[in-house]
């Protein structure tokens, strides 16, 4: 997730020194579908941040590029002993999630009005991984990471439609409500599912392969400088 709020960051950034840009941070939630739903049906949930560039005026058409994260399933545990001589406690955790990568054409209404629905074409890749995390805390510090590691990462190509409708919140149409349900097709690929940590502290994962299509609900923000 902390990768995810590095690129909100930027595309911040970058709209602050731009015309006829917007932008959208949304909450997702990712329901497998067909065969996905079969092999692991565990939802997916994170935040996705999009930002639109609209040529002209008068056109309904706008060009984006979305990124997201999502986190599939985590796995928690605690830990304490004797290490060096010195007590600690550990927690370590385990988590499957997805990136996504996605080019949009959005086609909406230039004519100002109270609802302003949307039709998005969107084509570009998710990619699978999973992280494994230990956080040790002593006497003289917090939680903090001491070791980090992830799986190989597994690209699908996914392509799809969404519909939604966003909401103006004020009289310039600066800020709004975008409300969102896309549903994405998704090639075939391997991927890790079912973090397990046993008693000694180590990580298993369940290896699974499948099409990856999924219907993404999503709710958030607008924000538009003209």
């Amino acid at each position: 997730m902390k990768y995810l709020f590095t690129l909100i960051i930027v595309f911040v950034n970058t709209i602050c020194f731009a015309q006829k840009f917007s932008t959208s941070i949304d909450a997702q939630l990712a329901i497998p579908q067909s065969d996905y739903k079969e092999v692991n049906n565990d939802a997916g949930y994170g935040l996705r941040a999009a930002v639109f560039f609209k040529p002209s005026y008068t056109k309904p058409i706008k060009f984006g590029i979305e990124l997201g994260m999502q986190e599939k399933a985590r796995a928690t545990q605690y830990f304490s002993g004797y290490v060096f001589g010195y007590y600690d406690e550990f927690q370590v955790s385990a988590s499957s999630n997805i990136f996504s990568l996605m080019f949009v054409t959005r086609i909406q209404s230039s004519i100002p009005h109270k609802l302003k629905p949307f039709i998005d074409i969107t084509a570009g890749w998710n990619v699978f991984y999973s992280t494994v995390n230990v956080e040790e805390v002593s006497y003289y510090s917090n939680y903090s990471p001491s070791y980090s590691n992830s799986s190989k990462a597994h690209w699908a190509f996914a392509y799809g439609a969404a519909g939604g409708v966003d909401i103006p919140l004020n009289k310039r149409d600066g800020i709004g409500l975008e409300l969102k349900v896309a549903y994405l097709v998704g090639s075939y690929t391997d991927y890790l599912t079912d973090p397990n940590i046993d008693g000694n502290g180590n990580v298993s994962f369940q290896q699974n392969s499948s099409r990856t299509n999924m219907l993404i609900q999503q709710a958030g923000v607008r924000i538009t400088i003209e």
